[in-house]
């Protein structure tokens, strides 16, 4: 098999890490252009958010089949659904952590489980080390994560949330952390299934939140600045914990599952290039 991974960051680097040991695989290069695509098997798709569906695109217009890390709406590969089956190709979006196996094991406990009154999930990078936080995935999409205002299910309700709105001190693994509301791409779990309480929480350390309003009343996310802030904040390198924690309650149970990625500052991948890069 012959694959051709889309995007060059560090989700691609470890996605060609962990395929350059599976003997199955008799060619992999990173994407450089469209004359590419042709010559290859599979696409995996591993953009920013702001171009990621630049994968679909290219995997409908060359009949390639493909497997898209990128944080999407579910929404857009719905109405690509069509046109997906004409071109006789199969799309597996949301392949990486967050989407990815956070929505597997939602799929599975809904599958499972009778009468299904709320799920809270929570999800994100953390370090032993106080008051730091690793820079670990796409730059620009995280700052933009908090920037934008969520949508969460509450009472049966879709009510609209501010950013950081829901703030929560919290522990995880003994390291102090924070959590609020934040946008993601599950709500299609609380329509379908007609759930009552859905939340999502983004997990950050604690004084994330007044860092982050430093960094943007300063003006060090200002578009002009923020190829600097990024270099500086990226290069700064700690030991560090990816985890996504998910609770279900359902008919007078509670079921959690605990997903936690570890890696040591001088690894060559961190935390979540190890469990994103290994979903594919």
């Amino acid at each position: 098999m012959r694959v051709l991974i889309l995007g060059k960051g560090r989700v691609a680097k470890a996605i060609n890490y962990y395929l350059k040991k599976n003997k199955a695989i008799s060619k992999i290069a990173f994407f450089s252009n469209e004359k590419q695509v042709k010559n290859f098997d599979i696409l995996i798709g591993a953009l920013a958010g702001e171009i990621g569906e630049e994968s679909l695109k290219l995997a409908l217009k060359y009949k390639k089949n493909l497997i898209d890390l990128t944080d999407l709406e579910p929404e857009f590969y719905l109405k690509k659904k069509k046109e997906i089956e004409k071109r006789g190709i199969i799309v597996i979006p949301g392949c990486g952590f967050c989407p990815g196996l956070v929505n597997l094991i939602l799929g599975y406990e809904l599958s499972k489980q009778k009468n299904v009154k709320e799920i809270e999930v929570k999800a994100g990078t953390l370090s032993s080390k106080k008051f730091f936080f690793p820079f670990l995935w796409c730059f620009e999409d995280l700052i933009l994560e908090h920037r934008i205002p969520s949508w969460q299910i509450i009472s049966g309700k879709k009510v609209k949330f501010p950013p950081f709105a829901g703030y929560q001190k919290e522990i995880f693994s003994g390291i102090e952390a924070e959590t609020y509301f934040t946008e993601s791409e599950l709500e299609y779990f609380a329509k379908n299934y007609e759930i009552k309480n859905f939340k999502f929480r983004i997990i950050r350390p604690f004084g994330f939140f007044w860092f982050f309003q430093y960094l943007n009343n300063y003006g060090f996310l200002e578009k002009e600045n923020l190829s600097k802030t990024k270099k500086i904040l990226e290069s700064k390198k700690e030991d560090n914990l990816t985890l996504a924690e998910i609770k279900v309650l359902a008919a007078g149970r509670k079921i959690i599952w605990q997903i936690k990625s570890f890696s040591k500052k001088g690894e060559r991948l961190n935390s979540i290039q190890k469990i994103t890069g290994l979903a594919p």
